[in-house]
């Protein structure tokens, strides 16, 4: 993952310094901080506060401020008035904590969706502190009744409708996305009224973000479409709505606490080509005909839950009624930032990787000797030890404050299992070219764990002559394990990794895993020979990884399709840096 001393080519994740920024207003623990010739180094332990309703993730303390304050404030800024504000959904008081900043709120009414999880909220301290007592505030008016019940009663209008609705991929959640609900919302909405709706990633399912969209049209409403990156759920959509032609007016004064929004906000009303061109296929979601859950995967038991039980953490809330599961987890998350950027979070830094080291030393022949180019955190070496069979390890990281850090820190060095003491692991500390030059035995498997492209002197480690000097050091039977970037928000960065792996001569195979601080994250493996990926399992304990590793290297027809436009890098054609600072600003 990302290291660089240059500002401009860090992995372009600017929500991860939005993050930073958050969490450092909240409490934490600086475990080390200092500088290398290479980057800053910031390490820390703070708290994080996460709720599951029905085993999906449905916030993090982490950034859960990113999401309500982009579902909320555009809405506010938007709207002339907030006397009255409607709130569907936010059982948990979130979207409620950033409307109640606003002096002119005089009275707010709270539809909950699910009993269970405001039985969560109000009895959670913690929930408590993070929407900061605002169920308990005298304007807020907590409806007792159904949704159905407060339509047929309530008679007063409202200002500001803001809708939280679950992610609708059931039929039965999908009832909450119709044609019929958002026509009895516009009829509780002022003339200037403004609404907004949480919606689908227009990036992962842009079929139902047009979906959701068209259905409020329906509804004798025009639309204003935005989205935002949240770290832990990737893209996320909104729709604003009202009875009368919405425009965004940058120009106009904004100047309500919040910790996560940028100056400006056009960019997040600008969608990709790709997103804008699945519009057309739009359909109405109705009582009679619903569509919407066709348009949305039913997302399995989520692994990361799996992870976080399995290992440290402290249950504040759980409790079930008729369906309705509620988990309220309290985890201590240690997180390594490089210049600002995210490296690693021990929440899911196993995620990350299982998948970087257990493909290739499972399919690997032999494993006598493993050669780690980067990776001087430890975790990579963590996962290799577990194998018996292997007898040598040589890890080689150009920054000793890295190599200082897996080794000495008590909590990094308790996450890598005191990997770097291991008698087997011999530790060099320069560059990896240099490296590379002197070593003169072979082998099994190489991984390589390095930096991101993100500029010319890290482009020339992802060239076909650099990796074709790797394959030299490679047994006739050995893997070598490359992370690529992300095939979702850098496909042409990934695949003209693979292209240039590809360029040396040796066989390659692309796979990836979801890293829910990261997104979508990809490798590539190369070999001498083909590799049969048919029934690939392992065999050495670990926690994230399915059964069958061959459900790793399947990709969705829209990161397929980049490929055929990928870069092969080399040191007279040197373009990687410049691919992978264009993605990023994209």
């Amino acid at each position: 993952m990302s290291k660089s001393h240059i500002d401009h080519s860090y992995r372009g994740d600017v929500y991860d310094l939005i993050e930073l920024n958050q969490i450092l207003t909240g409490p934490y623990q600086i475990l080390f901080e200092g500088q290398s010739p290479f980057q800053d180094v910031l390490l820390l332990e703070t708290k994080n506060i996460r709720l599951y309703w029905n085993d999906q993730l449905v916030w993090n303390s982490l950034d859960e401020r990113i999401y309500y304050e982009a579902l909320v404030h555009p809405t506010m800024f938007l709207s002339d008035k907030h006397e009255r504000v409607l709130i569907i959904g936010d059982e948990c008081g979130m979207a409620l904590r950033e409307v109640l900043k606003y002096p002119d709120v005089c009275h707010v009414s709270l539809v909950p969706l699910s009993a269970e999880t405001l039985l969560a909220a109000q009895k959670t301290i913690e929930i408590s502190e993070l929407n900061e007592g605002s169920l308990l505030d005298k304007r807020v008016q907590i409806i007792q009744s159904s949704i159905h019940d407060f339509f047929m009663t309530e008679q007063e209008s409202f200002d500001v409708i803001i809708v939280n609705l679950p992610r609708p991929d059931t039929k039965e959640i999908s009832k909450m996305y119709t044609k019929e609900l958002f026509k009895k919302l516009t009829k509780l909405l002022t003339h200037d009224g403004i609404l907004v709706s949480q919606s689908a990633s227009p990036e992962d399912n842009p079929s139902a973000f047009w979906c959701i969209e068209k259905t409020i049209q329906s509804a004798s409403l025009h639309t204003l479409n935005y989205h935002v990156n949240v770290p832990w759920f990737g893209d996320c959509g909104f729709h604003l709505a009202g009875k009368s032609k919405l425009i965004w007016d940058e120009g106009k004064k904004r100047d309500v606490k919040n910790r996560s929004l940028p100056k400006n906000l056009k960019s997040w009303f600008t969608f990709t080509q790709q997103v804008k061109s699945v519009k057309k296929q739009a359909v109405v979601n109705s009582i009679q005909s619903l569509r919407l859950a066709t348009f949305l995967p039913n997302k399995v038991q989520d692994q990361e839950l799996h992870h976080l039980l399995s290992n440290s953490h402290t249950v504040l809330y759980k409790g079930s009624t008729k369906g309705d599961s509620v988990l309220v987890l309290e985890t201590k998350d240690v997180r390594l930032y490089l210049d600002k950027q995210l490296q690693f979070s021990s929440l899911d830094e196993q995620i990350y990787h299982e998948a970087l080291v257990h493909p290739a030393l499972s399919m690997a022949p032999k494993r006598n000797r493993v050669l780690i180019a980067g990776g001087g955190d430890g975790f990579a070496i963590r996962e290799v030890l577990k194998y018996p069979d292997v007898k040598h390890i040589d890890l080689v990281d150009l920054d000793p404050l890295m190599i200082h850090i897996a080794r000495n820190i008590p909590k990094v060095a308790s996450l890598n299992g005191r990997a770097l003491h291991d008698k087997r692991v011999s530790v060099h500390q320069k560059d990896i070219q240099v490296f590379q030059k002197e070593q003169k035995e072979l082998y099994d498997v190489i991984i390589v764990d390095l930096p991101d492209p993100g500029d010319e002197i890290l482009s020339r480690l992802y060239t076909v002559e650099f990796f074709s000097k790797l394959s030299n050091l490679l047994t006739e039977d050995g893997i070598l394990v490359c992370q690529s970037h992300s095939p979702e928000y850098a496909p042409f960065v990934y695949w003209s990794i693979g292209l240039s792996l590809k360029g040396t001569g040796m066989n390659i195979r692309s796979y990836h895993t979801e890293v829910p601080s990261f997104g979508d994250w990809g490798f590539h493996l190369a070999s001498k020979k083909q590799l049969n990926l048919q029934n690939r399992k392992v065999f050495v304990p670990h926690q994230t990884l399915p059964d069958d590793l061959s459900s790793l290297f399947v990709f969705p027809s829209k990161y397929r399709s980049v490929r055929e436009n990928s870069h092969m890098n080399t040191l007279s054609n040197l373009k990687l840096h410049e691919i992978y600072q264009q993605e990023l600003r994209r």
